[in-house]
């Protein structure tokens, strides 16, 4: 098996990939990137706040701000040091390019439409009817189902369901066994013959560019439509329940929840662990905080957080009061004792 090299860059080329500029040694070679407090020799170090230049060691290389490099030091200055590290990060990436064509392992129906320059894995199964658009990329045992569509450009990870009649836009980025157009949840209580099916007759579509992670799963309508905005990017671990409408550029952050029929507007960050109940809308522009909890709609450009959601800065005041208690209960057993004391005394006066 071949040994894996690691790549080199110097800081000249560091700053050319960056539009950035060197400072001290251009000729240095790097071939990691470190947090500061791990730096080594061969390593760089991204840094955006300046609160930390003091705590970084002397030699360490730094791709930062423009001026915070010590007269002496080597290393990058850009405007942006975290755009940059993104460029700096897809250089020295060591993902292995995928192999381009259809493997003889993979199963691809007679009558599904593979474009040019397609890579289909070894497992992969590709039912009647589907389509797979240019240059997308069909990882090992992934589940394209019927008539279900890829756009060009797409990564379909190891794992991955794309259930019937699915449609899935162009760049898209499916990660290691999320699930897209599975069967909604859907149960009616019948007296007569207990909890009865609700049939998932809808589809799911995702815009271009959007993300969804690892283990994720998005839920086909029950008629309709469930729908999710370009660009938007779906964490590891997050349920997005049927029918739900999710705007662009959306971010959904780990083990969120969110319940069928929700409507969220475009620009929308949900924190991580956090949730909406059935039939919610949650605005343009907001923000839910770790672990809230949206039971009832949210006005665009909102900051809610707590269970059940409301104003983060209320939610934070009620929780600074929830920690004050066992000191005010302490307080008002000491004046209460106070109180009947005075009384006391003044019964025995009377």
């Amino acid at each position: 098996m071949k040994k894996m090299t690691a790549k080199k860059i110097s800081l000249a080329e560091i700053a050319k990939l960056v539009g950035g500029s060197v400072k001290g040694d251009p000729e240095i070679q790097v071939s990691s990137v470190l947090p500061p407090e791990k730096a080594e020799p061969g390593s760089i170090a991204p840094l955006w706040e300046k609160k930390y230049i003091s705590s970084v060691r002397d030699g360490t290389l730094l791709l930062t701000k423009k001026g915070w490099i010590k007269e002496g030091e080597s290393g990058v200055e850009t405007d942006e040091p975290r755009v940059a590290l993104i460029a700096l990060l897809a250089f020295l990436g060591d993902e292995p390019a995928a192999s381009s064509g259809v493997s003889g392992r993979a199963v691809v129906a007679p009558d599904a439409e593979i474009a040019e320059n397609v890579s289909i894995a070894a497992g992969a199964v590709i039912r009647s009817g589907a389509k797979i658009g240019e240059n997308s990329v069909i990882m090992e045992n992934a589940v394209i189902c019927e008539e279900a569509e890829i756009g060009a450009g797409c990564v379909i990870e190891p794992g991955v369901v794309v259930y019937r009649r699915s449609k899935i836009g162009k760049g898209c980025v499916l990660h290691s066994n999320a699930v897209i157009g599975c069967e909604g949840f859907g149960f009616v209580p019948d007296p007569k013959a207990g909890m009865v099916k609700i049939p998932q007759i809808g589809t799911v579509r995702l815009d271009d560019g959007v993300e969804v992670g690892a283990c994720t799963s998005i839920d086909r309508a029950t008629f309709g439509e469930t729908h999710v905005g370009a660009m938007t990017k779906i964490d590891s671990q997050v349920k997005i329940g049927h029918n739900c409408e999710i705007g662009a550029y959306t971010i959904i952050v780990a083990q969120s929840g969110i319940a069928g029929s929700t409507k969220i507007g475009k620009g929308v960050i949900m924190a991580a662990q956090s949730g909406a109940s059935n039939h919610s809308t949650i605005g343009d522009g907001c923000t839910v905080g770790g672990r809230g909890g949206v039971v009832c709609d949210v006005p665009a450009g909102s900051t809610v957080s707590g269970f059940p959601a409301q104003n983060h800065k209320l939610e934070l005041r009620q929780q600074a009061a929830v920690r004050r208690l066992p000191e005010l209960s302490r307080q008002l057993r000491e004046l209460a004792k106070k109180i009947e004391k005075i009384e006391n005394e003044k019964d025995a006066d009377a």
